[in-house]
C-alpha cells in the first residue's frame, strides 16, 4: 500500500497530464481519429472494426486511470488535512 504522501503526489502528477494542453490535443486527435476510421470503415471488415474498437477502448482505458489516480490524490489530500485537523484540535484540548 502506498503511503498518504505518494498518493497526493500521484494524484498531484496525474493532474499535471490531464490538464496539459499538449495531452488534451493529442488524445482528442487520437480519439477522432479512430472513431472517424471506425465509422467509415465496411461492414464486412469485423475484424477491422473490432481492432478500432479496441483501440479506443484502452485509449479511453488510459484515461480512466489518469482520473482515478487524481481523485485518489484528491481524497488523500482531504484525508491528510483531515488528519491535521484532529491532531491541532487533539494538541489544543
Amino acid at each position: 500500500m502506498t503511503t498518504i504522501e505518494q498518493r497526493i503526489s500521484e494524484g498531484s502528477r496525474a493532474r499535471e497530464v490531464l490538464e496539459n494542453e499538449a495531452y488534451q490535443q493529442a488524445f482528442s486527435a487520437i480519439e477522432s481519429e479512430i472513431t472517424e476510421k471506425w465509422k467509415n470503415s465496411p461492414a464486412r471488415d469485423a475484424e477491422g472494426r473490432e481492432k478500432l474498437w479496441m483501440y479506443l477502448a484502452m485509449l479511453k482505458k488510459f484515461k480512466n486511470q489518469l482520473d482515478t489516480t487524481l481523485e485518489t490524490g484528491k481524497l488523500a489530500q482531504l484525508d491528510l488535512e483531515h488528519r491535521q485537523s484532529l491532531m491541532h484540535r487533539l494538541k489544543s484540548w
